[in-house]
């Protein structure tokens, strides 16, 4: 009588022990959130865990040296909340904290999101979907999309009014807003993209889809609902003389952007 082989071979551990990488990878940019980090990561990973078998999403909390209890309540959230991973750093600039999120990202997708909640969690969801309907590489939220829902103060409007009309002429990209707080990109050409951008403040955004272009990435926009909360001083000369600057150091850097 013939063994079968299964007879002659070692046990094996069972495939579901082996590690499955978390097919979406938050990344939150935070500085000084102190007061509502906490509750911001929980009602984010409530709402991440509706994807059912897609919801074992990683959320890493990149904290930009904070000078508030920010660490202390993002170190509570990850030792309460699964999945939410700590990344604390010396002040760099918002899209330095983006950017060094997205290396320690482990997801199929990178999801920028920002921590403050200007834009409700529930909208992760939806840009999942118009991901997979759209089989797109990045989905950019903007603010200008007509079915967009936007609660700003006016200067804010006349701001991004503006800057759009800026970049347009500058760059041509065929996205109308760069700067919104939540963007998906497919994680292996967002790291192909970052290895090209040097932008670590408010010009980050625009950097990164510029060099998404020139990847040929298929990008699609999608409308966002936001509820600004005024957290800081207002936009100042300095402000805008930096974001100018950065704007057009990225136009000589990339010969036009997308030519």
């Amino acid at each position: 009588m013939i063994a079968s082989l299964s007879d002659n071979r070692p046990a094996q551990a069972p495939l579901a022990d082996a590690p499955v990488p978390p097919r979406f990878s938050l990344v939150m940019p935070l500085f000084n959130e102190g007061a509502h980090i906490y509750d911001n990561l929980r009602r984010t990973s409530e709402t991440v865990r509706m994807l059912g078998p897609l919801g074992d999403c990683e959320i890493i909390v990149a904290n930009d040296g904070s000078l508030d209890n920010s660490r202390a309540e993002v170190d509570r959230a990850e030792a309460d909340i699964p999945g939410v991973r700590a990344l604390h750093l010396t002040h760099g600039g918002k899209g330095e904290a983006l950017r060094q999120g997205a290396r320690m990202a482990t997801g199929e997708f990178v999801i920028f999101f920002d921590s403050d909640l200007d834009i409700p969690p529930e909208q992760i969801l939806f840009f999942i979907a118009v991901q997979r309907a759209k089989k797109a590489d990045a989905v950019i939220g903007s603010k200008m999309h007509p079915d967009s829902t936007v609660h700003y103060p006016f200067i804010r409007r006349v701001y991004s009014v503006g800057y759009f009309a800026l970049t347009k002429i500058l760059f041509g990209l065929p996205i109308r807003d760069t700067q919104t707080g939540l963007k998906l990109v497919r994680r292996n050409l967002l790291l192909r993209a970052l290895e090209q951008t040097q932008v670590k403040g408010f010009a980050f955004d625009l950097e990164l889809l510029v060099r998404l272009v020139q990847l040929k990435a298929v990008m699609v926009e999608a409308p966002v609902v936001v509820e600004y909360k005024f957290k800081f001083g207002g936009i100042g000369i300095h402000t805008v003389w930096g974001i100018l600057n950065d704007t057009l150091s990225t136009w000589r850097r990339t010969r036009g952007g997308t030519t």
